[in-house]
């Protein structure tokens, strides 16, 4: 055999090695989390979301942050997008507040005047 052709055939087995693997990989992914492979209600969003909760990732993104710009920049950026985050949180604790508080009352005033009862005598129309 030529070296070419042992490249080949190497590169071929690689290829399927790799194939293998990869699906193997996918699979045990599957098994960790269902609704990540689509099957589930969420689908791969949910995958895409559980990611960006990942503190080890956040933690990554401001140490290249703090490497590419100065320090300081990056905690200020870091306290504000907190506290936007805390004011975002509780004005959606508000709203949801304002929700249940009316909710009830139009569902309690439904039933506290049912409708008045009609008489019907026998005999009279």
């Amino acid at each position: 055999m030529s070296r070419l052709t042992e490249l080949r055939a190497r590169r071929a087995d690689l290829l399927t090695r790799c194939a293998a693997q990869r699906a193997d990989l996918a699979r045990r992914i599957a098994e960790l989390r269902p609704a990540a492979a689509g099957g589930g209600p969420e689908g791969a969003q949910g995958a895409a979301r559980g990611g960006a909760r990942h503190p080890l990732g956040w933690i990554a993104v401001l140490a290249g942050l703090m490497l590419v710009t100065r320090a300081r920049e990056v905690l200020s950026l870091l306290v504000f997008i907190r506290s936007a985050a805390e004011l975002a949180v509780r004005t959606v604790q508000v709203l949801r507040l304002f929700g249940h508080r009316d909710a009830p009352r139009a569902a309690g005033a439904a039933a506290a005047s049912p409708a008045p009862p009609t008489e019907t005598r026998p005999g009279h129309a």
